[in-house]
């Protein structure tokens, strides 16, 4: 079994973690040395916004402050968490989202499994997407 078989099965099995999302990045940066595909320094930014939305999913789920987030905000690229985040808002997954100086945002997840299915969603299309599956 391929290493990304791996990943699609944790994404099938809804298992996939935030700390899978670094390992995914960690394939797809050997996977392009390799020639095997052309991931993006774009591709690599999408899979930490993934990640970030896995985090957010995590902290939803234990009921912990989303305020315990932390330095994600210098690891991500801001438009594409705007658009992340403001597409959700608009798609109705999530609410409450209140952007705060240096790009931090807080939102509330209307019902975790709907938003978990969604991103599990984006996260194979954009790996079966990179590996053409």
């Amino acid at each position: 079994m391929e290493e990304i078989d791996l990943y699609l099965n944790k994404i099938n099995d809804c298992t996939i973690t935030p700390s899978d999302i670094d390992l995914v990045i960690k394939m797809l940066k050997e996977d392009t040395k390799k020639g095997r595909i052309k991931a993006t320094k774009e591709d690599i930014q999408w899979f930490e916004i993934y990640k970030f939305g896995l985090e957010e999913l995590e902290l939803e789920k234990s009921g912990e402050s989303k305020m315990q987030v932390g330095d994600w905000r210098k690891n991500l690229n801001y438009s594409k968490a705007r658009f992340f985040v403001d597409e959700m808002d608009e798609l109705g997954l999530i609410e409450n989202v209140s952007w705060h100086t240096q790009g931090v945002v807080i939102y509330d997840i209307k019902n975790t499994d709907v938003y978990r299915i969604h991103l599990f969603k984006k996260i194979k299309n954009a790996l079966c997407e990179l590996y053409g599956l």
